[in-house]
């Protein structure tokens, strides 16, 4: 066995609930609780007011003590939250979240650069969670367990950790359903409806590990959706600044990452990157496009790799890329391409 690679996460909650242990916590994943919290409707400013958090600065919080999540851990299960929490943070993650660590994963070439990107920004934080990529032979797996020696890590710290990998690894390879053979948890996760968050064959451990089984051969399958797949050296002979590129390349990950959303628009993709409408429709026009061009491009390129996959439903395609239905997908796709996407397959 041959350990490749290790991934270490941040929220640290030990079973035992003992809170006199310094250690502390990227202000980030204080975030993701608040909005998962929000998602579950939990009075999610109350509850990090009664441990100390002020809401009001939470935008610009660094980092925060060990003993306050663990506080919030238990206050939360005074809620009966939880249980629900793993899968409620991975429900409002993006992958844009991950930019504070200097990573963007959607740039990511294959499944095994990809899982680089994510050990590259994990290793800005805490270790106290350890994600070891381990090969042997063509088997690969993907190992989330605890590496704390003095106390042992929540589960619902590793569930989150095990569910965002998760997330990452699904978004960025939507047309891929079958890099993934199974998926092994904890036996103190077993319940119906954590099972619900994966869409592979789920089995059970004592080791306290979590892991994800991939199939043989996969580390180089390529990421269809990467931004270096979208061809801007033309933009680079215009001499057009890194920052302009660089722009670009955000506007395609945020529609990469929202494509299932109906919420997915200019107003959206503006918010995210803290400019104005009017300045995003600007610099966009320096690349001799607009934005409900540059989304319908996506849409079609998503479309097409999906409908030729042909491992999924017509249905399942039309939620997949923000349709409500699937006549409203096949009748924009046949605008689109003159074709149906029946036709097409």
């Amino acid at each position: 066995m041959v350990v490749v690679k290790k991934l270490h996460s941040t929220i640290i909650h030990p079973e035992q609930n003992s809170y006199d242990i310094k250690q502390f916590v990227d202000g980030s994943w204080i975030r993701l609780i608040y909005m998962a919290l929000q998602q579950q409707n939990l009075p999610a400013n109350n509850l990090l007011s009664s441990v100390g958090i002020n809401v009001a600065s939470l935008r610009e919080l660094d980092s925060i003590q060990r003993d306050v999540v663990l506080k919030l851990y238990d206050n939360i299960e005074l809620y009966s939250g939880l249980e629900a929490l793993p899968a409620a943070v991975a429900a409002i993650f993006q992958l844009h979240f991950l930019r504070h660590t200097g990573v963007i994963v959607a740039d990511a070439k294959s499944l095994g650069d990809l899982l680089e990107k994510i050990i590259f920004a994990s290793e800005q934080m805490n270790k106290l969670i350890e994600v070891t990529l381990v090969v042997k032979g063509d088997c690969n797996l993907l190992v989330v367990s605890s590496r704390a020696e003095l106390v042992n890590v929540h589960r619902t710290t590793l569930e989150i950790g095990f569910c965002l990998v998760y997330k990452i690894i699904n978004q960025i390879f939507p047309a891929h359903l079958d890099i993934i053979s199974k998926i092994t948890l904890d036996l103190k996760s077993q319940r119906n409806s954590f099972e619900k968050t994966f869409d592979y064959p789920v089995t059970y451990t004592d080791n306290g590990k979590y892991v994800i089984v991939f199939k043989e051969n996969v580390l180089a399958t390529k990421n269809l959706f990467s931004t270096h797949s979208i061809g801007l050296e033309p933009f680079v002979d215009n001499k057009l600044s890194k920052t302009y590129i660089q722009l670009l390349s955000d506007i395609e990950n945020l529609m990469t990452e929202n494509i299932a959303s109906n919420n997915l628009n200019i107003v959206f993709v503006a918010e995210q990157m803290n400019i104005s409408v009017k300045t995003l429709q600007r610099r966009l026009k320096r690349f001799n496009t607009d934005f409900s061009t540059l989304l319908k491009t996506k849409k079609i390129n998503h479309a097409q790799i999906l409908l030729k996959q042909n491992k999924l439903s017509l249905i399942q395609i039309s939620y997949r890329l923000g349709f409500n239905s699937p006549s409203s997908f096949s009748r924009a796709f046949k605008k689109w391409t003159g074709v149906s996407p029946s036709d097409y397959q």
